[in-house]
């Protein structure tokens, strides 16, 4: 006997009644079923407070069903079951406003019987891809579980999604008046109010601030107003309204003040298409619209993605990965969960780019569900040999599904399976991954219809999963010979040494070809894409080509162009503009000259990065490189989202169009990330005046201002440039002078700050305190001014309360960090990495007061401060600082270098009990170490002299014993760089640990055991030593030792 069907989700057993989304029926459910004729006045409010209650209810479902079905897989198929239930309860609504708000004697438990019938509409599809508990939960007051990335990227993923429920919406004639509340940027107006479908369905698009109108006259008014009408003229107005298709936007509506069903009650005709929207920064508990759209309820696919993916997405460098993801997958409530199971806990950072490509493939076959086709295609590509049992089942397992030992058996029969115990295996994998579904208490199996569809789609177009070549870094000398090409979907083949592509190879079946890092690659043959129709990904960058042979401008379907560091490529040809599917063109690192005006034909492009090669006066040698970038190419750029412009401040030819390119930046409403190189600081004032659709508080941005003169040599490290780079929001200022009100305005939404020889200001405080409260990370280099950091007077409250990282870097009259009356609490609170070099006016570090301060410093860098004779200088008595009081209690990295008055590191305050690396390199006065400046447990290295850790002595103290250290000494060689030396150990170490078997852990608080070692040792000697030890200890006990080196 088959088992019975139902098509609730895996989560619900098929008997529970989810219909009714958890609401309770009506308190009074006896009321009187004949009449209501006679009642009493406090009877019948009793009773019209009931029926009020009973429609708020049904119109929480009905706004939760509208906006599901908003989404894919919803949104492509017929909902009429669900459209006429829409229709219905939008009737029921204009029958209560007409009954209950008139004088007249109604049937309330008619009207009540009816809601009741209206509120148990089936819902079952939908459940079977929202869990029951969330949809009960969204009908009341619901908000993700899951923490939410605070990425502008995924604001403008939200903000696609409400946009594609208002156009549904508006669809519908029954709806007329529309309530989007929660809407925190002001370019969502903007953007709304430009779609193509808007500007075709109305004649008249009509944007209205109402924020201080108390009336309905006083809407009406402005409405007639910005229609070019004086208020009496009031019926001219209202019958050109009539007359025409009209969408009404009511910004900054507050709903409590006014009744909207009041409002232009002369201005309706049902022949027309007419919509009225608010917009809303509220939530309102009761609102008498026809539809309210929640932003709330749109981060329901992040949600449902965060819910099966796991904790991996709360990692900084996949949840950008993560949100790339979902937005590829538009919303599809389906998809977003398969690709959520196949990448749970996936740390691989190059998975999840590739199921990002994957994910947004073109179809190559007849498909209903593209987004659908591709999740399964990524799902199938890593599912190996259980590929074969998911092919099976879309095959031939039976529709309404079959009992699970049954399907076991016939498995068995096929010789797919030896046991039954592998069989459940498989099938609990496949129900994992959501290719099958379990019901009935786990003892019948079905795969779901669209699943099913969309796979055999899949397998009619393709044998095999996409078949990948991977081929990176063999140093290969010679591409794969042509059969290879000829099956291949994917050809990996970066970091080799190819010099030379195959004449014309077919590739019928390629859609991504990755070739960055073939150095030796100088020419492709014209003719190497001419067989490759769905190309859709390709990658040339690091590599030596000069051009583009003409057969790349027919790869008509290409989605992703990289072509970055390519020092030898200068022109884009004009062609390009033969691209229509390009969404992505990354150019940075090229050396080119100028943009062909093509570009703007390029009207899907969501990313744009340039690097353009300087042309100085007496170096411009054509009339085409006079303008870097045409008039209008960047406006024509509509659905841009990131961009990226590398630009030499000193070409002239970008100071002359500068101005108007800022301006057209300035329009693109769905940017949310900007790179970009402005010589003066008045250019900032169009990204923050109010009339930009840019909203800098929602974006990453990166803006480097002023003036820039060249180094001959960087004085600043490799990791300290990845460090600033890392940080979402970056203010770089050169050579500045005094404080702009343009900088001041910017900084508030900056969360990193570098001063590059700023010339005048004495203090960071000058920038306004209040001006820093996002910061995370600051620079200051060659700032020759500066004395201070803070100058506080007397605002000591949370200063400085955000920032992890501070950096100071010669500077040359820097005296202290903090100048004022003693710090009562949040300064530099949260900050992780103190780093200062070549202050030579710095006598004092950390006072006692500031010592309190920093409870989460973990790393501490001391370089070249001649001046400083101990790192804490404490001028309290002993007794106030207490016997057994810790300070810096999570500091593990301190390194201090070129400190020839250091006579002291803490001058006996016990700090950093869980200091892990401790470097001290060229300080010639520091000859004695006291047990409370090393008393850490988990000390696992020390670096410096040999010579000088021979002859250093321990100062005696009543609470520890001299340690001995002398097995985890490292020494240093003086004549040879102390960078180069300190990356090698660490290199070293990273590279035994790798080799360390998982078996060989133990606790990780023991120390590490190494031999002592003797005043003649060498650096060499001693890092051979440490290595040959390292397959002996424990994987856990070198953790420690995996820090960057400054």
């Amino acid at each position: 006997m088959e088992p019975s069907r139902s098509r609730t989700s895996p989560d619900s057993a098929a008997e529970e009644d989810l219909s009714g989304f958890g609401s309770k029926q009506p308190v009074y459910s006896d009321l009187d079923a004949k009449s209501d004729l006679g009642k009493k006045p406090s009877q019948r409010m009793q009773s019209r407070a009931i029926i009020m209650y009973e429609v708020w209810e049904l119109n929480k479902k009905k706004d939760v069903v509208c906006f599901i079905l908003s989404y894919p897989p919803f949104n492509s198929r017929n909902n009429e079951t669900h459209g006429g239930w829409i229709r219905h309860v939008l009737e029921i609504n204009h029958k209560v406003r007409e009954e209950l708000h008139t004088e007249k004697e109604v049937s309330i438990s008619e009207l009540s019987s009816e809601i009741t019938r209206l509120l148990h509409h089936s819902i079952h599809d939908i459940e079977a891809h929202v869990p029951s508990d969330i949809i009960g939960k969204m009908c009341e007051w619901w908000s993700p579980r899951h923490t939410t990335p605070k990425k502008a990227m995924l604001d403008l993923c939200i903000d696609d999604f409400m946009i594609r429920q208002f156009l549904q919406g508006i669809q519908i004639p029954e709806i007329r008046r529309i309530l989007i509340s929660e809407v925190n940027d002001e370019t969502f107006l903007c953007r709304l109010k430009n779609l193509p479908p808007i500007r075709q369905m109305f004649d008249l698009v009509i944007q209205v601030n109402v924020k201080f109108c108390l009336k309905i006259k006083d809407i009406e008014d402005r409405i007639i107003e910005e229609l070019g009408f004086s208020t009496s003229s009031r019926g001219e107005a209202e019958q050109l309204l009539r007359s025409q298709n009209f969408l009404i936007l009511l910004d900054d509506f507050d709903t409590r003040r006014i009744n909207l069903h009041d409002l232009g009650n002369g201005w309706w005709n049902s022949d027309n298409t007419q919509k009225i929207a608010l917009i809303s920064f509220l939530v309102h508990p009761e609102v008498p619209v026809d539809l309210e759209i929640k932003r709330n309820h749109h981060l329901l696919s992040w949600e449902l993605f965060s819910m099966n993916v796991g904790e991996v997405v709360h990692s900084s460098t996949i949840q950008k990965l993560a949100v790339h993801v979902l937005k590829q997958c538009s919303g599809h409530l389906l998809a977003t969960v398969l690709m959520a199971r196949a990448l749970k806990e996936v740390k691989d950072v190059r998975i999840w780019q590739h199921a990002s490509r994957v994910i947004s493939f073109l179809p190559t076959s007849h498909t209903e569900d593209r987004i659908l086709l591709n999740a399964l295609s990524f799902v199938l590509g890593h599912l190996g040999s259980a590929n074969k049992y998911v092919k099976y089942c879309a095959s031939y397992l039976e529709i309404e599904g079959t009992y699970k030992v049954d399907l076991l058996e016939r498995w068995m029969n096929e010789d797919l399976i030896g046991t039954l115990d592998e069989g459940e295996q498989i099938v609990q994998h496949l129900v994992n991954a959501l290719l099958l579904e379990s019901f009935q208490n786990g003892q019948s199996i079905r795969m779901r219809d669209e699943i099913r569809k969309e796979l055999m789609n899949f397998y009619k177009a393709e044998t095999n999963p996409i078949l990948l070549v991977e081929l990176d870094g063999r140093g290969l000398m010679e591409a794969p010979k042509n059969g290879v090409w000829e099956e291949a979907n994917e050809m990996h083949l970066m970091n080799n040494k190819i010099s030379k592509l195959p004449d014309n190879p077919n590739s019928p079946k390629l859609s991504v070809l990755f070739l960055q890092g073939n150095h030796h690659l100088r020419v492709i043959s014209t003719s190497f894409f001419q067989c490759m129709p769905i190309l859709q990904i390709l990658d040339l960058s690091q590599t030596k080509i000069k051009s583009l042979p003409q057969s790349f401008f027919k790869l008509v379907q290409l989605q992703k162009f990289i072509l970055r560091s390519c020092e030898l490529f200068k022109e884009l040809p004009i062609e390009v503009g033969e691209l229509c599917h390009l969404e992505v063109l990354d150019l940075e690192g090229t050396e080119i000259i100028n943009l062909p005006i093509a570009i703007g034909k390029l009207t899907n492009l969501t990313c744009l990065k340039v690097s353009f090669n300087p042309q100085i006066n007496h170096n411009r040698r054509n009339n085409h490189s006079n303008t870097i970038i045409p008039q209008n190419v960047i406006s024509n750029l509509l659905q841009l989202e990131e961009l990226s412009l590398d630009v030499d401040l000193e070409d002239e030819r970008w100071n002359e169009t500068m101005k108007d390119i800022v301006k057209e930046i300035c329009s693109l409403n769905r940017l949310h990330s900007l790179k970009l190189h402005l010589p003066k600081v008045f250019l900032l004032n169009d990204f923050t005046n109010g009339s930009s659709s840019i909203n800098l508080s929602c974006m990453c941005f990166r803006f480097l201002v002023g003036r820039h003169q060249k180094r001959m040599i960087s004085r600043l490290s490799h990791e300290f440039a990845i460090k600033f780079e890392e940080q979402e929001s970056c203010l770089k200022y050169l050579n500045g002078e005094g404080v702009p009100i343009e900088v001041e305005k910017v900084l508030k939404h900056a969360s990193a700050l570098f001063l590059d020889r700023h010339l005048t200001v004495t203090s960071l405080s000058e920038f306004g305190i209040k001006n820093m409260k996002n910061l995370k990370f600051c620079a200051l280099v060659e700032c020759n001014e500066i004395q201070t950091i803070v100058d506080a007077g007397d605002d000591r409250y949370g200063v400085l309360q955000s920032l992890e990282y501070l950096y100071l870097h010669y500077m040359k009259n820097l005296r202290s960090i903090w100048k004022g009356p003693p710090i009562w609490m949040g300064l530099l609170s949260n900050l992780k990495v103190l780093a200062l070099h070549t202050c030579p006016e710095l006598a004092t570090i950390f006072t006692f007061n500031i010592l309190q301060q920093c409870c989460n410093l973990e790393e501490l860098v001391v370089e070249d401060c001649p001046e400083i004779n101990s790192i804490v200088n404490h001028k309290v008595l002993a007794k106030d600082v207490g016997p057994w009081a810790w300070y810096l209690p999570k500091l593990k990295k301190m390194s201090i270098h070129y400190m020839p008055k250091l006579v002291s590191i803490s001058q006996g305050v016990l700090i950093a009990p869980n200091l892990e690396w401790l470097s001290l390199y060229d300080c010639p006065s520091l000859k004695i170490l006291s047990p409370e400046e090393v008393s850490s447990c988990k000390l696992k290295v020390i670096i410096g002299e040999a010579d000088w850790w021979s002859a250093l002595e321990w100062k005696k103290s009543e609470r520890f014993q001299p340690p001995n250290l002398d097995a985890i000494f490292v020494p240093i060689e003086r004549d040879i760089d102390l960078r180069t030396q300190l990356a090698e150990i660490n290199d070293q170490l990273q590279a035994q640990m790798q080799k360390t078997e998982p078996s060989q852990q133990s606790g990780s608080g023991d120390s590490l055991k190494a031999p002592a070692v003797e005043a003649g040792t060498s650096a060499k000697q001693k890092q051979m030593k440490l290595g040959h030890l390292f397959m002996k200890w424990p994987l856990s006990e070198l953790h420690p030792f995996l820090i960057q080196v400054p």
